[in-house]
């Protein structure tokens, strides 16, 4: 043998490369990007290293591993607004349920991500059916502000699944304000109006403060802290609301501070959508919520979503109903029964995939485009039909197995 080929017979003898071996070259898949480009028909990807390097027809990779997704569909990991995930097990068990502290010691400052569980069942669960992101909200235990809200991935993780630690604090003015308020929704609004109010007036002097010249506030210390960042319109403020009346209040509370407002729930939003779009609140919902289940929601109904998204408001999904957390990956049936009622199409699945990067101003996914770290699910059919399943996913540039 000559010393070339003899090198060569050598090289054949080894595995791929590093690059060759994490090399994956997906044929004809139905692309939808969530970018300008809309959605690529018959169209294959690679994927490098993690990230996606070339996107486009007729593609060749002779030493990545191929994978035919002819009449499939590939589309960003989906995303669920609202869960308790990693802090909860069994929800029937309270030793493993940590999203609510029932004491009233602790309010806008409670970081429930604290007690995030990168090893939480619920996790591997959600992640195998194209879940690869969500937020983590914290409950009310007895008191109107229930802490502070987090963006988690669900790579199992310790060190890498928390992604953004603070988005924004979550308030109630609702029916369980109202119980929490001596029996009035004024006076849930006056509690929140004056808890902004000594947050401002401690931010203007917390040296008298903390030395204990000042005045008696509302709330503890911590807890004002927490709040300034939404009164200055880095975070936001996540209100749990349902009534449309109480919506009205909400947005004028945001106009008056300057606050960027998320509303919880909205299921009587549509009697209001004009005015939701007009003050650029955000909305998060449950989609297949349409029961009257309380008098806030007397006027709840199927098409919400579809009259919201009508008027320009933004819309997040969470659900469906009370599967939120152990099968958040149902948010897309409730994505499904949204565009059943009206919701365009392409509305739910930016619902789902790319509306939630924007918002909580994520980098990397929620886009499917070249130089972009790979975070995708490949369906083996339409991802909002109940007859589908996730047959890859990729979180973070790593496939899942």
């Amino acid at each position: 043998l000559t010393s070339s080929t003899a090198l060569l017979a050598i090289l054949l003898c080894f595995p791929a490369t590093a690059a060759e071996a994490a090399s994956l070259l997906l044929k004809n898949a139905d692309i939808d990007t969530m970018t300008d480009k809309g959605r690529l028909e018959a169209t294959d990807l690679l994927i490098v290293d993690g990230r996606i390097e070339r996107i486009g027809k007729n593609l060749s990779a002779p030493r990545a591993r191929q994978v035919d997704a002819s009449g499939k569909r590939l589309t960003p990991g989906v995303f669920n607004a609202y869960t308790h995930i990693g802090v909860v097990e069994i929800g029937g068990i309270s030793e493993t349920r940590d999203y609510v502290a029932a004491s009233e010691h602790f309010s806008a400052s409670l970081d429930v991500i604290d007690a995030f569980n990168p090893l939480s069942t619920a996790i591997p669960h959600n992640r195998i059916h194209g879940v690869t992101r969500a937020l983590v909200a914290p409950e009310a235990g007895n008191s109107l502000f229930a802490g502070r809200a987090s963006i988690v991935n669900l790579s199992g993780s310790f060190s890498n699944s928390v992604e953004k630690r603070h988005v924004g604090v979550l308030v109630n003015y609702n029916e369980f304000a109202q119980q929490k308020s001596g029996g009035s929704r004024a006076a849930a609004l006056a509690e929140i109006r004056r808890a902004f109010g000594d947050a401002q007036d401690y931010a203007r002097d917390r040296e008298r403060y903390l030395a204990g010249d000042g005045r008696e506030l509302s709330l503890a210390f911590e807890d004002l802290e927490a709040l300034l960042p939404v009164l200055d319109g880095q975070q936001y403020l996540l209100v749990k609301v349902e009534r449309s009346a109480d919506i009205l209040q909400v947005l004028k509370l945001g106009e008056r501070y300057g606050l960027k407002l998320i509303l919880v729930g909205a299921q009587e939003g549509w009697m209001v959508a004009r005015q939701i779009a007009a003050a650029g609140a955000v909305v998060i919902t449950d989609p297949i919520n349409n029961l009257p289940r309380k008098f806030e929601t007397l006027g709840a109904r199927l098409d919400n979503a579809a009259i919201l998204h009508r008027a320009g408001v933004v819309l997040l999904f969470t659900g469906m109903g009370w599967h939120n957390t152990h099968n958040a990956f149902l948010v897309t049936q409730s994505a499904g029964n949204a565009v059943a009622n009206g919701l365009p199409y392409q509305a739910a699945l930016q619902a789902i995939f790319s509306n939630p990067a924007e918002v909580f101003q994520l980098s990397g996914p929620g886009r499917i485009e070249v130089g972009a770290v790979a975070d995708l699910v490949l369906w083996n059919n339409d991802p909002l039909e109940l007859l589908r399943e996730a047959e890859l996913v990729f979180l973070n540039g790593v496939e899942v197995p």
